[in-house]
């Protein structure tokens, strides 16, 4: 979740301006806090409400003053990333998950950030919006590194949605107007995806139940 904040806080003067743009880089700044090397989480203005703007004595509250956008972008990107856990249980299965459908390098991606956003929240995010079809897979490339046509033709494919793993596409092909709705995981999939498995043929077995549920569900 950490290397998705970061890569998305370094894209997004890409994506967004004036006060869209300042209170995105706010809600990054208050998340990735730690990582920045800030002694405590920063209280900007408008944070608190306005009693609690003033302490005991009467003296205004500590505020800290929002990073501009254009500083914070590079700062976000200059950051040194927690290194990853050498192995866990989701991280197993979806290397296995991607070797049994023969996912391609963004669909694992794609279906690693939408468990993050699930798991942590959508509401994480920055509100990004989405206009088009076109557009969306032009921010999953660019938040992915990974070619447009790659993303469109994943995207296209529907494939990770008939499985149960995504949500976000209707029936009728709309697609989400909102970044946090193109990393969509469903509840389904996360909880599938953190179970110990045996062997690949226990996991494509668990994959079939969580499929056949799905459909006696719709």
């Amino acid at each position: 979740m950490g290397r998705l904040l970061h890569r998305i806080g370094t894209l997004l003067p890409q994506w967004l301006n004036g006060p869209d743009l300042a209170q995105g880089c706010r809600d990054l700044e208050q998340l990735c806090w730690r990582e920045l090397g800030y002694p405590r989480q920063p209280v900007f203005d408008g944070d608190l409400p306005p009693f609690l703007m003033v302490d005991a004595d009467g003296y205004s509250a500590n505020l800290s003053m929002p990073t501009a956008p254009a500083e914070l972008a590079p700062r976000m990107a200059a950051l040194e990333l927690s290194p990853l856990p050498p192995s866990s249980l989701v991280g197993t299965n979806l290397s296995a998950l991607a070797r049994l459908l023969n996912l391609t390098q963004f669909e694992l991606q794609w279906l690693l950030c939408s468990y993050c956003i699930r798991r942590f929240g959508g509401a994480i995010l920055p509100v990004l919006p989405v206009r088009n079809a076109n557009h969306g897979c032009n921010v999953l490339a660019r938040l992915a590194e990974m070619p447009v046509d790659v993303v469109r033709d994943a995207v296209a494919s529907r494939r990770l949605h008939t499985w149960g793993f995504l949500n976000g596409i209707s029936a009728d092909g709309e697609m989400p107007s909102l970044l946090s709705g193109w990393l969509s995981a469903t509840d389904q999939f996360a909880d599938w995806i953190e179970q110990p498995y045996d062997s690949d043929a226990d996991l494509l077995k668990a994959l079939c139940q969580a499929q056949f549920s799905l459909m006696a569900s719709r």
